[in-house]
């Protein structure tokens, strides 16, 4: 039974025991079948709430393997709107309780054993796809050195990244990960304006706008509504509220094969020629703050200027920088404060004021070496809640340390945020 396996991943904190458990299921073609359809970013369902249903009693039930069958007319969107929610209620309503519960987290696009795709890739090499994201690389002297000048100084920004992929004239919103984003209808026309008969993806980060004060809320503010938006949770008025600020423009099909040769300048450029065509009465869709500087004292100049603003530091990229799916050199990343994202292993209960509460989360890198405590930095709310192991945190940190036992370790760890935007954690190698 595929809900047994996914409990028994679940009930154990281990990764190296979580990858022993799907390997014992290596040769189990329908649990590779749910991962697949649970955590391929490119399979989508476009449902976001589970509707009211009475599972089937067993001697009248659908097997599990034919209703995935039929969950492809959801992802091919034959059925959308009022007809894909009846689709959904009448599949689940088709299967044992324990097999509709295994729907229930493929539409989620979350197993919730804490074993996603990178662990089944594991098992079964290159099963899912990897949702392609452009990272920057963090400040290293050589490679400033090797950087090309006039290049861009653009503020880093303290929002959710995400991509806005317009096809034949469709919005969709992803994160970071691929998962889907829901706006409640909001940007979506701004977008396909900006991109109009062309199939391109905007790269950019989401902000939460206050409409008071017309200034963007803090990170952990700001992503708060936008996690909503993440889990289908948000509000008509919150989901209002975000805007976009954008740095890149690729075409869609160059941004599926992992690659686009076109320099950044041109990429740019282009994107700044589309967002300003926009009325300024309507503006939610901004560039990101850029400036272009000669040498790496000038980008030292905005750098610090930003951190006495309040702002996390710069990306400085190299205009003749090509798109490519993985980490690149030519984009470097000025911060004053360290932070890795680190997975969730377990919970050390509270003592004193939060007993029965969470105490600390206790950490780790994706490959295990470096483990830490985090106790620092938890809200009031996020103290109560235990439903957190396998889930990705972000750290910020001092230094990188070993500890009194001679492990690798973190000084002094605050946590920023939960982030259900990622599914795997940093390896150490890119923990400084």
């Amino acid at each position: 039974m595929i809900l047994n396996i996914l409990k028994e991943l679940e009930a154990t904190s281990s990764r190296l025991e979580k990858e022993a458990i799907i390997l014992r299921e290596k040769n189990n073609a329908l649990l590779k079948r749910v991962y697949f359809l649970a955590y391929d970013p490119f399979t989508q369902f476009y449902q976001r709430k589970i509707p009211a249903y009475t599972p089937a009693q067993a001697n009248q039930a659908d097997s599990l393997d034919a209703v995935l069958d039929s969950l492809a007319m959801l992802s091919t969107r034959q059925v959308t709107g009022n007809a894909a929610i009846e689709h959904l209620t009448k599949l689940l309503s088709s299967l044992v309780e324990h097999d509709a519960q295994v729907i229930e987290r493929i539409i989620g696009k979350d197993l919730k054993c804490g074993a996603s795709d990178s662990t089944a890739n594991k098992i079964w090499p290159k099963l899912i796809h990897t949702y392609p994201c452009m990272l920057c690389t963090p400040f290293d002297e050589k490679l400033i050195s090797k950087m090309k000048f006039p290049a861009y100084a653009q503020m880093k920004m303290d929002g959710m990244r995400f991509n806005a992929i317009v096809r034949a004239g469709k919005v969709e919103f992803r994160s970071r990960n691929g998962k889907e984003i829901l706006l409640l209808g909001n940007l979506e026309k701004e977008f396909a304006a900006l991109a109009g008969k062309i199939d391109c993806v905007f790269d950019g980060e989401l902000l939460v706008m206050d409409e008071f004060d017309y200034q963007f809320l803090d990170r952990q503010s700001g992503n708060g509504i936008l996690n909503k938006a993440n889990k289908g949770t948000i509000s008509a008025k919150e989901a209002s509220m975000v805007h976009a600020s954008l740095w890149d423009l690729i075409p869609y099909e160059e941004f599926i094969s992992g690659r686009c040769v076109t320099p950044y300048s041109k990429r740019f450029s282009s994107l700044e020629a589309i967002v300003s065509k926009q009325k300024p009465q309507d503006k939610k869709i901004w560039i990101v703050s850029s400036e272009i500087v000669q040498n790496i004292e000038e980008a030292q100049g905005i750098f610090q200027n930003y951190l006495s603003l309040g702002h996390e530091g710069i990306i400085l990229k190299d205009g003749s920088g090509v798109w490519e799916d993985k980490r690149v050199k030519t984009q470097i990343k000025f911060k004053a404060e360290l932070d890795c994202d680190l997975r969730i292993i377990d919970i050390q209960p509270g003592t004193g004021k939060y007993t029965g509460m969470v105490g600390a989360y206790i950490c780790e890198s994706e490959d295990g070496v470096v483990k830490v405590d985090v106790g620092s930095g938890l809200t009031d709310e996020e103290r109560t809640n235990f439903n957190v192991i396998g889930k990705i945190a972000t750290v910020l940190y001092n230094a990188r340390i070993k500890n009194k036992q001679g492990e690798e370790s973190l000084f002094l760890p605050r946590l920023v945020e939960i982030r259900e935007d990622k599914d795997e954690a940093d390896s150490s190698k890119k923990i400084k």
